[in-house]
Parts: C-alpha cells; structure tokens; sequence
C-alpha cells in the first residue's frame, strides 16, 4: 500500500512539489509552442521535411554541444540558482521571437538563431535538474519523483499543451508563442520560491576540463553506463526523435489530413506517456533493471515498424501509444539508477555526459531522416531503422558485463548496488 502512495507521499515535501508544479506549467507552453513551430515552419518551407529538420537540428546541436560544459558548471554553483536563470534567459528569447513574429514577415533563419540561443540554454538546465532532485528528495521516493515529473510533463506538456497549441496556432502563432513566455515566467517564479540550495561539496579544486575528464573517466569505468548510452544514441538519432518531425511530415504530406491532427498526435503521445508515467509510478524497482529497461525500451523502437503500414491517421496515432510510455518506463528505471548509484558530487557531470552521447549525433539523424523520408518515404525509412536500432539493445539484453550492475540485488526493492565504488567488470 506504501509503494502505491508513493506520489501522494512525495507531494508532502514543498521542494519537489514546487519542482514539478513549475515544471508542468512550462512544459504546457512547451507543448503549445512545439506544435505552432512546426506550423509555422511547414507552411514558410512549403512544406519541406528537410527544413524542419534543420531547425530541429539547430536547437540540439548547441544542447549536445554545449552539455559537457554545463554539466561542470552545475556540479559547481547551486543547481537551482542555474535552473532560475535558464528559465529567465528563455522566457526572454520566447518574447523576443513573439515581438518580432508580431511586426510580421519572421524569416526562416530567425527561427534558426532562436533555435540555436534555445539550446544554449537548454544545456545549462536539463543536468541541472537531473543533479537537484536528489538534493530536494529522500532517496526512497525517487521512483515516485521521475514518474511525476514524466506523469505531469505529458499530461499538461505533451497532451494539454499540444492541443492548445493546435487551437492556438489556427488563430495566432505569435499568442502561442507569447504563452510560452508566460509559463517559463511562472517556472522562474517557482524556482525562486524554493529554499536555497548550497553549492555541491568538491573534494578538489580542478578546471572545468579536469572536471569533465572525472565526469568521463567514471562513466568509462561503469560498463552498465556506457553501453546504455552507445545503444541509446542510435535509437535516439534514428527512431524517437525523428519521430517529431516524421510524423507531423506523414500526416501532412502523405495522409493529408488537416492541421489539427498534427496537435491531436502529439497530445495522443503526451496521454500514452502520462499512462506509461502513472502505470511506472506504483512498480517496484525490478531486481534485473538493466534488462527491465531495455526490454521497454526495444519494444519501443520496433514500433515505429507500423509507420511503415500506416495508411490511416489512426494507425499513426498508435506509433505514440506504444513508443512513447515504452520509453518513460525505461526512462524511469534509469534515472532512479543513476541518482542512486551515481555519487552526488559527480551527478551533475554524468548527467551531462548521459545527454552529450544519447544524443550526441541526434541532430544528424534527424536531418538524414528527413532528407530519406523525402527520397524513399517515411515508410521506407522505419522499415530499415527501426530494424537496424533494436539490435544494440538486444546485445545488452544479452550481456553479462552490462548487467553486471544487478548482480547480487535481492527481491523487487531498490538498494544501493554491491558493485558500488568498483567498476562492473570486478
């Protein structure tokens, strides 16, 4: 009865509920800004998968680049003071684009520069908040934490937000943008009101580089890391995040259904994840995780084989019903690994390096993604990556090394690892 009040439990602490209270707002704006950007770029490209892609591109590619750096910033100022002013740099530059979409005639590489100053900040934030939660939350509720925060983000991020947005943007771009800002402002405001948090403990004073070769040197040594995250890059490049842009691309294109149910897909994702999120919330923590996760995981990628059959917007919609809570209950149980079997003075910097090769080279795929999808078609395209991206998984699957981690863990209940402090091959 515990383990399924668990989310009640945590929303007892004033922390982690301001966290995700704040966090849910902005990721409604996000949500409704997703949908009118792609929108808009649509319609000022004709059209132009390719296009899109690039400016999806433009905003990860200063994410992937710049996350290393941000990673040793975080573990060395309060994660919470950095959280704050990445919140307040982006509601300024969603304002900015609102002012210049409301003077009319915003040109294609506007949108770029946005994108890339987007990512900038973006960098700075997501390690950031992987690091806080483990300072503002008892370890025993960690589980319940990165359920809520996916629960909540796809509720009113993915699903709310989305649909808003598709409303939105038939009336006015420029006010979906202008929602955005206001929910980063509400974030900010969130963030404010939480209590101080210190600066992380360090056993040494180091450079910046010094700091990222420690952060790189022990996700070297933990093979149930690394490997995770050479698996992953390939299923993020060429499965999960294409699928922003393919799908949209599909729906338009090919099927040639009207605007809305570009928003009606995204918001379909975002209720599939809020389940997937609810349903991850009350399962214990497996004894196997590593297998537990992959499994998951796998099931997701092959999905993306029914684009491939697609003829119907309905067939389309079922892409996200599986992929996507597939892909929070993975994401669940490595999060809650990493918080607990990672020390905190070097979480800020293993999360950025998690970030950094996850999704180090996903701004190609998704720019070969659409330039393949306008050649040989969606279709086409899910057919081979879908295949091909599932097999390093099913070697992890298969590894002893890799779950090596796991070895020794007793029942369904979380405990530190007996590997802890010594690398998985020992």
């Amino acid at each position: 009865m515990k383990k399924r009040l668990a989310i009640a439990q945590l929303m007892r602490h004033r922390e982690p509920t301001l966290l995700v209270s704040g966090q849910a707002v902005s990721a409604f704006g996000d949500g409704v800004a997703l949908v009118a950007l792609t929108l808009l770029v649509l319609e000022t490209t004709h059209n132009s998968a390719s296009l899109l892609s690039w400016f999806v591109a433009a905003r990860m590619i200063p994410f992937v680049a710049m996350l290393l750096v941000g990673g040793a910033v975080v573990d060395r100022f309060s994660r919470r003071l950095l959280m704050l002013l990445s919140d307040s740099a982006r509601a300024v530059l969603t304002g900015i684009l609102a002012a210049l979409m409301a003077m009319g005639d915003l040109r294609y590489w506007e949108l770029i520069v946005f994108g890339v100053l987007f990512g900038l900040f973006d960098s700075l934030f997501t390690p950031a908040m992987g690091a806080l939660v483990p300072e503002i939350v008892p370890e025993d509720l960690l589980g319940a934490m990165n359920s809520l925060r996916p629960l909540s983000g796809n509720l009113v991020g993915n699903m709310l937000g989305p649909a808003v947005g598709g409303l939105l943007a038939g009336y006015s771009v420029t006010l979906a943008i202008l929602v955005d800002c206001a929910t980063f402002v509400v974030s900010a405001a969130a963030l404010a009101a939480m209590r101080p948090t210190p600066r992380p403990v360090r056993s040494a004073s180091m450079s910046i580089f010094g700091d990222i070769g420690e952060g790189l040197r022990f996700v070297r040594s933990r093979t149930w890391i690394w490997t995770t995250l050479a698996a992953v890059t390939i299923v993020n490049a060429f499965v999960y995040v294409p699928v922003s842009v393919l799908i949209p691309y599909l729906l338009r294109h090919n099927l040639h259904v009207s605007k809305v149910y570009v928003g009606y897909a995204f918001a379909l994702s975002g209720v599939a994840g809020a389940l997937g999120a609810l349903v991850s919330s009350n399962l214990k923590v497996p004894r196997r995780r590593v297998r537990r996760m992959w499994t998951y995981w796998s099931i997701g990628t092959l999905a993306g084989l029914i684009l491939a059959m697609a003829t119907n917007v309905y067939e389309v919609f079922l892409v996200s019903i599986i992929m996507t809570p597939m892909m929070i209950l993975g994401n669940v149980i490595w999060e809650t690994m990493m918080q607990s079997e990672v020390p905190t003075e070097l979480l800020g910097r293993v999360n950025s390096v998690d970030w950094f090769v996850s999704l180090g080279i996903a701004p190609i795929g998704v720019v070969v993604a659409g330039s393949l999808a306008a050649s040989i078609g969606v279709r086409a395209y899910y057919v081979i990556f879908s295949l091909v991206a599932t097999i390093p998984g099913l070697i992890i699957l298969a590894s002893r090394k890799a779950n090596a981690i796991d070895a020794g863990r007793s029942g369904e209940v979380e405990s530190r690892s007996l590997h802890e402090g010594q690398t998985p091959e020992s």
